[in-house]
């Protein structure tokens, strides 16, 4: 898998800061950078964060196969930085020359389309992604009785986990409960006579912000919690509550930490087991090489056996509500994310496939699935998670939600924080968005 595209998660924060204001300026301009002829031919511009190969080459063969075919719709590809996605977008929507079709992180969906910013798709399209799209695929790009484009680039999350490290301390298997899992975690870990960790047992944080977030809803999927509502209220119970408690057995056991990232030590067996997302496999092979063959993937384990859990987040590709050319756009998008080639499969998801990424169409999934698991066996639990995981909340107010969602469990997992009183604490904040 290519890491170009989600070993970023970073740059997502600085975006996400400003996506309210953005949001909020963008509802106020209407105009866009579309143009027609007197010949009746329309251009669309379509600004995505595809300008780096090999992303950017696959999307131009695209594009380029619908240009040829389609001479009176032509789509012209505008590219910018993921860094500079959502500002871009500002600043050309208040300009007047906000592209037509946009690219844009799943977790930015719901502000966008309360703000105006994101035409509605036809009923059409709607139960073509409710139908034919994995449920958590969809439920990422659906917000407020709205969807908002079609599902793009689409990660799940897994337990990874080092053989060799646990076959050493006994294990031939990986957890299948929380007690397993903190058995095992605590097992491993290892410390110098100084008290310096040469193994993480655990680790559930990842690169980039809110780095607790995303492990963390993980395990609350696998224990049948929730986040938040629709509406962005909150919806942690007694289940989150005890997901905290999971988590601040493991701080106090010194079995997980927060000051060594599993990116940079898990490759150099420094971490037994981590919470990533799918994109993370291709990283690994690239810089194990050899030793890649002792990693191990297994779903996020649950209270109890059989119990497992996942977040899925994903982007999406919409529609300018102030295209002049609205139409066109979803006819573009349309054929963009159905056309299929000479093995059945669609264009998009064969992109998607390509570059390490799970196909969200079903059928594709279905199709190209066993052929990339039979190469890599590590990345069945990633494909199996999307039928299962939790979709990340694209609620209006879901980047403040899960910041303090993080800070939450900082206090826990640094400060040895009480539960009971940061949960209340949490819950308290979000509801007051």
């Amino acid at each position: 898998m290519r890491t170009a595209l989600f070993g970023r998660r970073g740059r997502i924060a600085k975006a996400a800061l400003v996506v309210g204001a953005a949001a909020l300026a963008l509802s106020a301009c209407s105009g866009t950078g579309s143009s027609g002829s007197d010949d009746g031919k329309v251009t669309l511009t379509f600004l995505s964060h595809y300008g780096q190969d090999p992303m950017k080459s696959g999307m131009t063969k695209m594009i380029d196969e619908w240009n040829s075919s389609h001479p009176d719709i032509q789509v012209k590809q505008q590219t910018v930085n993921f860094d500079d996605l959502l500002t871009t977008l500002n600043v050309r929507q208040t300009g007047g020359k906000g592209a037509d079709i946009m690219s844009s992180y799943s977790l930015w969906g719901g502000q966008l389309a309360a703000n105006g910013v994101l035409d509605k798709p036809s009923a059409e399209v709607a139960k073509d992604i409710k139908d034919n799209y994995s449920e958590a695929a969809a439920a990422s790009v659906t917000g407020a009785n709205q969807v908002f484009g079609y599902p793009t680039e689409f990660n799940t999350y897994v337990l990874y986990y080092n053989k060799k490290i646990l076959a050493d301390a006994g294990y031939d298997k990986p957890p299948a409960t929380w007690d397993e899992l903190k058995e095992i975690a605590n097992k491993t870990t290892k410390k110098d006579g100084s008290g310096n960790y040469q193994v993480v047992g655990l680790s559930l944080i990842q690169d980039g912000d809110n780095q607790t977030a995303h492990p963390f809803l993980s395990l609350l999927d696998s224990a049948g919690g929730k986040f938040l509502e629709p509406n962005g209220d909150s919806a942690l119970n007694g289940k989150a509550k005890e997901t905290m408690q999971l988590e601040a057995d493991l701080a106090k056991s010194g079995a997980t930490t927060t000051s060594i990232m599993p990116t940079k030590t898990f490759p150099t067996n420094g971490v037994a087991m981590a919470i990533q997302a799918g994109w993370w496999i291709g990283s690994l092979k690239t810089q194990m090489k050899d030793e890649y063959s002792n990693v191990g993937t297994a779903p996020v384990p649950g209270p109890e056996a059989g119990d497992k859990g996942s977040l899925a987040y994903s982007f999406f590709t919409g529609v300018n509500s102030g295209s002049k050319h609205k139409k066109e756009a979803w006819e573009f998008l349309t054929w963009l994310n159905s056309n299929k080639n000479k093995e059945g499969v669609t264009e998009m998801g064969d992109f998607l496939a390509t570059n390490g990424l799970i196909p969200p169409r079903k059928a594709d999934a279905d199709i190209l699935g066993p052929k990339l698991q039979a190469e890599d066996a590590n990345l069945t639990p990633i494909y199996d998670a999307a039928s299962y995981a939790m979709a990340e909340s694209n609620a209006a107010n879901a980047y403040k939600a899960k910041t303090s969602l993080h800070n939450a469990l900082n206090e826990i997992l640094v400060n040895h924080a009480p539960v009971d009183q940061t949960f209340k604490n949490l819950t308290a904040e979000i509801d007051r968005k």
